[in-house]
C-alpha cells in the first residue's frame, strides 16, 4: 500500500474541511477517519462534475447488488460485504467500461421486482454474454470491497435476470 503524503493546508482550509467533515458525519451518521471521508467526498465530487456517472443499484441479497449502467443500459451484479465498507464505491461497467459511482445508502426502488428469483426464494444470476448460470454465494465476498461476479464459462461479469 502506498504511503499517504501530507497535503499542505493553511489554517482556514483545515477549518473548512473539518467543518465539512462534521456536517457530513452529523447528516449521515457515518463517522470515520479522514481517509474514509475524503474517499467519499472525492467520489461524490467527481460524479457531480460528470467525470463518473451515478449508477442506480438495488440490493438483491445481503451481499448481491444489481447495478444499471446509465450509459449503455446493461445490468450487472456485484458482491459487496454486508454492510458495505464505504457509502460510495466506484466500479466500471463490464460492457462499455464507463466509470460509475454507486451510493449504497440510496437503493433504486424502481429496479426492485418482487417476482425475481427462483421458486425456492433464491436468486437467478446469469452471465450477460453467454447466458450461463452464475452461482451467488455470500461466502465468496471480499470483506474489503466490491467484487464483480464472474462467469465460470467465459470469465465475464454476470447479470441478474427474472426467471
Amino acid at each position: 500500500m502506498p504511503r499517504q503524503r501530507h497535503v499542505p493546508l493553511n489554517i482556514h482550509e483545515r477549518e473548512e474541511l473539518d467543518r465539512h467533515k462534521r456536517d457530513y458525519e452529523e447528516g449521515t451518521g457515518d463517522v470515520g477517519d479522514w481517509g474514509k471521508f475524503l474517499k467519499i467526498v472525492s467520489l461524490a465530487g467527481l460524479a457531480a462534475l460528470g467525470v463518473y456517472s451515478v449508477a442506480p443499484a438495488a440490493r438483491r441479497e445481503p451481499t448481491v447488488w444489481q447495478v444499471k449502467c446509465p450509459r449503455c443500459g446493461v445490468m450487472f451484479p456485484i458482491q459487496v460485504p454486508s454492510p458495505p465498507p464505504w457509502r460510495l464505491a466506484r466500479v466500471e461497467c463490464p460492457k462499455c467500461e464507463s466509470g460509475l459511482v454507486i451510493d449504497f445508502a440510496k437503493q433504486a426502488p424502481d429496479m426492485l421486482n418482487k417476482n425475481e428469483g427462483s421458486p425456492g426464494g433464491g436468486l437467478n444470476v446469469y452471465c450477460h454474454y453467454c447466458e450461463e448460470p452464475v452461482p451467488a454465494s455470500p461466502s465468496n465476498v471480499n470483506p474489503r470491497g466490491v467484487e464483480y461476479m464472474e462467469c465460470a464459462r467465459c470469465g465475464r461479469a454476470a447479470r441478474l435476470r427474472s426467471p
